[in-house]
């Protein structure tokens, strides 16, 4: 009754109860606002209802208007009620709540009980919302110990935050350090250099000088005589006038100075920076590949240098868990282009070193084999492996201390093109200890190495930068070189057919 009664307070245009509300000639009702929209888009001053054009302007309904404001008083009165009571009633019969069915999952009743739930399973309202209310907290428990966590600073958000502040101090302390051996380098580089540009200033000016003063002493005899002369009698000076003249205009000395007797500024100055830099480079070691430290299981040791990697009794703190394979990957890939990089393996005898992807389930463990991804090396005691499917072993009469780790392109014998290959090189005496073929081009390839014996380290060798890149250039040409051989065979033999067929 309620709902019909408040239908019949609403106006038909927004549906609310009555705002302001107009009456019209023709017996609507409309809100003021509504009435006055609909106006303005209807110029013809029509009803909303009925389309009767209103020739009279609207009046306010002032019964209607009461009878909105009693009964809003009467629902605010209701809903007071119900907040002092502090129960909440049924909507269909008006009784006080009491039962819950479990099998609508809703709150009833004891009329609905009786009417609709007869024979579903319905249990007292309170014993349904001890129930309930213990549901909700054993689920809102993990939410209160990841607050209190949180609050605490012991989660795992707050130790991994933990975690970066000490990586950055770490890193903080290696750059202070690193640059301090800049700064000490640098220092005594500057003094050197000042004392020898001293040194030679000292010299130099010093010859200058040595010569002034010469030059001084030969100008200030040959004035001397010269006024002696001038002092002798009338006769004997113009007896000797033409040989006194000429003493007296020779006061230039052969002495001449030349370009040799500066400061060689092209010595001291010219190309200050790169002569400091290739100083530098002696005592700054360049590494040509750098580990990823966050890659590592905890249990691996890595060098400050980021060079070298080891098994280690020592547990390294890491919040975030370590569930992949264990390895320990490069810092850097490669997609295209010739690289190398020598990995000094010394006597270990347990190894595994190559390029893999690195694919978003890194996390994940994975057979080391190049068919999900790995290309690589290893060493078992005296027996040597690739990673394959296929498990097949070798031996090496020489065991390699050092193993360079190449990839680039290659020719391949049989195919009539260059192909993406990686090679394995002992570096004492440049032969090839095994290679993987049709490594596909454009993937990001990273370095891996994997110390499978305690207390024996894998490093990466230092090298020089220039001639990196002149070895990369020369390889590259090296695998050019059989293609164009190819090329050129096979113009010949087309040409010497012609020539033939022609004849």
């Amino acid at each position: 009754m309620a709902s019909s009664l408040e239908d019949d307070l609403s106006c038909p245009v927004c549906c609310e109860l009555y705002q302001d509300p107009q009456l019209l000639c023709c017996g609507h009702t409309f809100c003021h606002q509504c009435l006055k929209k609909h106006w303005t888009v209807n110029t013809a001053r029509t009803c909303p209802l009925c389309r009767r054009v209103s020739l009279q302007e609207s009046v306010d309904n002032l019964a209607l208007r009461s009878t909105i404001e009693s009964y809003q008083r009467e629902k605010e009165k209701e809903r007071k009620e119900r907040e002092s009571d502090g129960e909440v009633k049924c909507s269909r019969h008006g009784e006080k709540i009491q039962f819950f069915c479990k099998t609508d999952d809703e709150v009833i009743c004891s009329k609905c009980r009786k009417d609709g739930h007869r024979l579903h399973r319905v249990q007292h309202l309170a014993h349904a919302v001890r129930q309930h209310k213990d549901r909700v907290k054993a689920a809102l428990r993990p939410a209160e110990k990841a607050l209190q966590s949180l609050k605490n600073g012991t989660s795992q958000q707050a130790q991994i935050a933990k975690y970066i502040q000490s990586q950055a101090e770490q890193a903080e302390r290696q750059i202070k350090a690193e640059f301090e051996k800049f700064h000490h380098f640098l220092r005594k580089e500057e003094e050197a250099r000042m004392r020898a540009l001293k040194k030679e200033m000292e010299r130099k000016r010093g010859n200058v000088e040595e010569r002034i003063e010469q030059e001084i002493l030969l100008l200030s005899e040959r004035v001397r005589e010269v006024e002696e002369e001038m002092e002798t009698e009338h006769a004997t000076f113009m007896q000797n006038y033409n040989f006194v003249l000429q003493r007296a205009q020779r006061t230039v000395l052969n002495s001449e100075l030349h370009s040799e007797n500066l400061i060689n500024m092209a010595e001291h100055v010219g190309n200050l920076g790169y002569r400091v830099w290739e100083k530098m480079m002696d005592i700054f070691l360049y590494y040509p590949v750098l580990l990823d430290l966050n890659s590592a299981p905890e249990d691996f040791f890595i060098s400050d240098d980021l060079a070298s990697v080891g098994k280690s009794f020592y547990i390294r703190p890491n919040p975030i868990p370590f569930h992949g394979n264990r390895l320990v990957l490069g810092s850097e890939g490669y997609s295209d282009g010739f690289h190398c990089w020598n990995i000094e393996v010394g006597d270990s005898k347990h190894w595994t070193l190559g390029v893999c992807q690195r694919s978003a389930d890194m996390n994940l463990i994975r057979p080391l084999t190049a068919e999900t991804g790995f290309w690589g090396l290893s060493r078992n005691g005296e027996s040597y492996m690739l990673l394959t499917s296929c498990k097949y072993s070798f031996r090496i009469r020489k065991k390699p201390r050092t193993v360079q780790v190449q990839l680039g392109w290659w020719y391949t014998l049989g195919n009539l093109k260059i192909s993406r290959m990686v090679r394995f090189v002992d570096v004492s005496d440049g032969s090839v200890i095994a290679c993987y073929t049709g490594i596909p081009s454009g993937v990001l390839l990273f370095p891996f190495l994997i110390p499978e014996q305690r207390f024996s380290y894998l490093r990466i060798t230092p090298a020089n930068p220039a001639l990196v890149i002149e070895h990369t250039i020369v390889e590259r040409q090296k695998s050019q070189i059989p293609v164009y051989l190819i090329y050129s065979f096979m113009a010949g033999f087309i040409i010497c057919m012609l020539l033939f067929g022609v004849k």
